[in-house]
């Protein structure tokens, strides 16, 4: 797919025409100033009704809607809302229902982004204690995904407590920025993430098995992850195609573990909840390429091509060596 940038301004107008009585404001990195040309454009609209999550490709721009009634955005606690507010730019109020709101949010911007920072640390504390548990039952690939998990974390704390709002389509770059004089901090991540292991080759997998793992929870239509598993293909495909031909392998590799790991962790959520069982961390891969209808297995050869890290020894390693290093930050904060 081709990607030309059409103004923000005819998205806004569209979507004025469409919701003229509701509250509509733009997130992300489109709102921040710093998008690549493939980056989606996200808007929160403030809807009476069930949330929900709609995707459309107007012009060639990705468009993503998250529709949210006026008490959730008030009493905003999930992360992915307060982010979305800390980041937003209002673009259209009829009722001054939403300006106060973010202006609220924005004043105490420093205070969210530090609490959103401490709750994603100790997330990424427990994902290191199932990595540990995984290893200890000789499940190394199920430790790999879940040391990988708590390093995308930590990577999107440590971009918070420097006052930014980590986005994941440039989480590789933002994280850089952040830790530039502290080159042993980057090893210590690179390694745990595995992002420096990053080749064309390893890319085209990720982005092979995410398809896979899409089609598989598109049953879960209600998903922000797999609601319209197509055009949340088209519009992961585009992101990863872009940073491969901008010579950026490294962050499309980042890019797609990051997207990987959250299909793969919500999907497992489902799993659990169709057999009305309990999650067994150290054992989801093996649950997961079982069938269990209405869900399909995940093949193995899906796990494999995400590129999960399975050597016993290096997980060890770079388990102890992220532990250390959550822990220091948790301290200080």
């Amino acid at each position: 797919m081709v990607i030309s940038q059409s103004s923000a301004k005819e998205n806004v107008e569209q979507l004025k025409k469409e919701f003229p009585e509701d509250p509509i404001g733009i997130t992300g990195c489109r709102s921040s100033g710093e998008p690549h040309p493939t980056c989606e454009y996200n808007y929160l609209i403030v809807h009476q009704g069930a949330t929900r999550m709609e995707r459309r490709i107007s012009k060639n721009n990705f468009i993503e809607l998250l529709f949210l009634d006026k008490n959730t955005v008030q009493n905003a606690s999930d992360n992915k809302i307060m982010l979305a507010l800390v980041d937003m730019n209002v673009i259209s109020d009829p009722r001054w229902d939403l300006i106060p709101i973010v202006h609220k949010i924005k004043a105490n911007r420093s205070k969210h982004l530090q609490q959103y920072a401490k709750n994603v640390l100790f997330k990424s504390l427990s994902y290191l204690g199932r990595s540990k548990d995984s290893i200890d039952r000789a499940n190394t690939l199920e430790a790999g995904f879940w040391l990988l998990c708590s390093a995308n974390n930590f990577a999107r704390a440590t971009i918070a407590l420097r006052n930014k709002v980590p986005h994941d389509t440039h989480l590789l770059n933002e994280f850089r920025s952040e830790i530039i004089k502290k080159p042993g901090m980057f090893d210590i991540w690179s390694g745990a993430s595995g992002v420096n292991l990053a080749t064309k080759v390893s890319v085209a997998r990720r982005l092979e098995a995410f398809r896979e793992i899409l089609q598989v929870g598109c049953i879960f239509s209600h998903s922000p992850i797999f609601n319209d598993h197509i055009n949340a293909y088209k519009f992961t495909e585009a992101t990863s195609n872009y940073l491969v031909k901008s010579h950026a392998i490294l962050d499309a590799h980042c890019y797609l573990g990051l997207e990987i790991t959250k299909a793969i962790e919500e999907l497992y959520e489902f799993k659990c909840l169709i057999s009305d069982k309990p999650p067994l961390f150290h054992e989801m891969f093996s649950q997961l390429t079982v069938n269990s209808k209405p869900l399909k297995k995940i093949s193995r050869q899906t796990i494999l091509l995400m590129g999960i890290n399975s050597e016993k020894q290096k997980i060890k390693k770079y388990n102890a060596s992220l532990k250390h290093l959550i822990q220091k930050f948790v301290k200080a904060i």
